[in-house]
């Protein structure tokens, strides 16, 4: 089966998302088909451009350039090829597709959400929301979609209003290097990128500066228990640099020295952070699917998470769950109720904390790569199989 994975413009395509077209692409090689991966590429936006200047360009590139090289570089292929959007956001991208076998991949719909006003956290302008009804407009001419949460299909036929031919869910695959190891021999390599002494422990946050992810929330909820507890892990941030607000929070906090932003952080420290963490905290607001949740549990460390979908789907019975916070006006509150499930978590016996890494490694089984590639290769079958429109 030949396939072509559509992907962002390299200026606009995150880490999970290069990361997501990337394992679709290899599994779907090694399994025998001839996949590749086409994305607009900066034509016209050079680093060299003011960022301003250099954003509209991008959109130049990625809407008017690319479809233009694909028409041409489309009409070289066989009929019967597969074209997969990997993300629903290059919703715009439908059009191209017409009369062509195709399937969109569906994580989260917060933009579209925020575009509407139905996330009061987030507020959307004008070009904002022209540019996410476009999404939408094209996504919902689309007939196939995998969705990598039962909460994402849900919202799905909310938006589309009415049942797509191919309607399926597979969750995210779990990267297999995420497994247990030595908690000690973990501490100790991450005491030399944080330049402390980690061997009695630290709470962990893998994620970005998105305000769905609540890193503000999440250093109200540390500097809460802080203020609680007699115990006194530090808290170590893995992604992006903190932005200037979050910086700002974590200044402003009383345990401010014991809060450490790892960036730039390599797979291997990555991994080694989960193996040695004595919990890994998850708050978040809105999610696709929440895959720090699953490396956590893979890697052997208990994880408290918020009690909405789709992290509590992802949790499954392994996890500790904590309330969404409210609002930005309600943090405080939040945070000393979320700081009491914390501290309970962190006092259980020996015993109990090893029935909950048990509980989170048979969990993380549900995401093993092997199954869920042949979950999604059986559904590219299907449409590969069927007759055009």
């Amino acid at each position: 089966m030949k396939i072509i994975f559509l992907n962002h413009h390299n200026h606009l395509r995150g880490y999970s998302m290069n990361r997501y077209a990337n394992f679709l692409d290899k599994s779907m090689t090694a399994k025998g088909h001839d996949s590749e991966i086409w994305h607009p590429k900066p034509y016209l936006a050079k680093t060299y451009f003011p960022k301003t200047i250099r954003k509209w360009l991008i959109y130049v590139d990625q809407f008017i350039l690319f479809p233009l090289l694909f028409l041409i570089k489309s009409k070289q292929k066989p009929k019967d090829t597969l074209y997969v959007l990997i993300d629903q956001a290059l919703g715009i991208w439908m059009p191209l597709l017409k009369n062509k076998k195709h399937i969109v991949h569906c994580h989260d719909f917060i933009a579209l959400k925020s575009s509407l006003g139905l996330i009061k956290e987030n507020p959307t302008n004008w070009t904002g929301k022209i540019y996410q009804r476009s999404i939408l407009k094209g996504f919902s001419k689309a007939q196939n979609f995998i969705s990598v949460s039962k909460h994402t299909q849900k919202e799905l036929v909310k938006f589309l209003k009415r049942e797509p031919a191919i309607n399926e869910q597979v969750y995210n695959a779990l990267d297999p290097m995420f497994i247990p190891g030595s908690v000690t021999n973990a501490r100790i390599e991450v005491s030399k990128h944080v330049k402390h002494n980690l061997e009695q422990g630290y709470l962990l946050h893998v994620g970005g500066n998105g305000f769905y992810k609540n890193r503000i929330g999440l250093i109200a909820l540390y500097t809460s228990w802080r203020a609680v507890t007699n115990k006194s892990l530090p808290l170590l941030l893995i992604g992006y640099p903190p932005s200037k607000k979050i910086y700002e929070a974590s200044e402003s906090s009383q345990f401010k020295n014991d809060i450490y932003f790892l960036t730039n952080a390599d797979n291997h420290l990555l991994l080694q952070s989960y193996q040695g963490a004595s919990m890994f905290l998850f708050p978040s607001l809105f999610e696709g699917f929440g895959w720090p949740v699953a490396e956590a549990m893979a890697s052997g460390c208990p994880v408290i998470t918020t009690n909405e979908a789709p992290m509590n789907e992802v949790g499954g019975n392994a996890a500790f769950f904590i309330e969404r916070c409210p609002s930005p006006e309600q943090i405080k509150a939040w945070a000393h109720e979320s700081a009491q499930v914390l501290e309970k978590a962190l006092s259980i016996s020996s015993k109990e904390k090893n029935d909950v890494i048990a509980k989170g490694l048979i969990n993380a089984q549900r995401f093993n790569e092997d199954k869920l590639t042949d979950e999604i290769e059986q559904i590219y079958l299907k449409i590969e199989k069927a007759k055009l429109f």
